[in-house]
């Protein structure tokens, strides 16, 4: 396990939070990711808010490609979940684990998955592009809240949006969370930075870029933080497990729903 360039010492800053970014093996089973998660938060500071991760990768393809149905998937999920609530409870810290999937009728969305140190766990967001035909698409980006800051999670395609980065902007976020799983994200990873450091220019915002790898397939796609001038501080593309930790701060921008809403709607009439 590296601990890549984490961040030293408190934050003097009472408006915002110390988040730890998972870079980790993502081929392996629900049993030995536990594992992994396990070294990872061995190595993170005691004031760190949160540990932010994709989750294993082969379910999700399993079912995205039609090899499993979706009753599968959220049997899967559900362990993966159980397991997960009990080393959040253990650590006593919460775990972001996205992307994951949920249905609602007949629609599949893509999600994130919230777990709280006492365990209890919710879903928040919805990507707003679809990723590929199996993924519905949402109506709205919606804000997970993380003690004292505000994420904004962009799946895949979000990305390459302008648009929807510049929702998250005027819908208040304090940050960007770009969640491009291997496999899954059909885009070279130069292109995944590229794009994050477009989308943290124009809006004034830091982008964390959440990837991963299988080793078991050599594919990957890069783990990084852009701040808000562009500037790249960190970017992780080895095959191998890591882990760095980024101070959110406040950004307290003015919340604007009548851009909000006009960007919504251009989306949805290009789309």
């Amino acid at each position: 396990m590296q601990r890549l360039n984490p961040y030293a010492g408190k934050s003097t800053n009472q408006s915002s939070n110390l988040i730890a970014v998972a870079r980790l093996d993502l081929s392996k089973g629900s049993r030995s990711y536990i594992e992994s998660l396990k070294e990872v938060l061995n190595q993170v500071s005691k004031n760190v808010s949160a540990l932010l991760t994709l989750p294993p990768a082969n379910a999700l393809r399993d079912f995205i490609n039609g090899r499993k149905d979706y009753t599968s998937y959220r049997n899967n999920l559900r362990t993966l979940t159980n397991r997960l609530s009990l080393l959040a409870r253990d650590k006593r810290i919460p775990l972001i684990i996205t992307p994951v999937l949920r249905k609602a009728g007949s629609k599949v969305y893509m999600t994130t998955l919230i777990i709280s140190p006492l365990g209890h766990y919710m879903f928040k967001g919805r990507s707003f592009i679809p990723p590929n035909l199996v993924i519905s698409s949402s109506k709205n980006v919606e804000l997970a809240k993380v003690a004292n800051v505000d994420l904004c999670f962009l799946f895949i395609k979000d990305l390459e949006v302008p648009e929807v980065a510049r929702i998250c902007k005027f819908s208040g976020s304090d940050a960007i969370v770009a969640v491009n799983p291997p496999l899954l994200t059909e885009r070279d990873p130069t292109l995944t930075l590229n794009l994050s450091i477009a989308r943290a220019v124009e809006n004034c915002l830091p982008v964390i870029g959440l990837g991963g790898y299988l080793s078991t397939e050599d594919v990957q796609q890069p783990t990084y933080l852009i701040n808000s001038d562009g500037d790249v501080v960190d970017f992780y593309k080895d095959m191998d497990p890591s882990v760095f930790e980024v101070e959110v701060r406040k950004v307290n921008s003015k919340v604007r729903l009548d851009i909000v809403k006009k960007y919504t709607s251009l989306i949805k009439e290009l789309t």
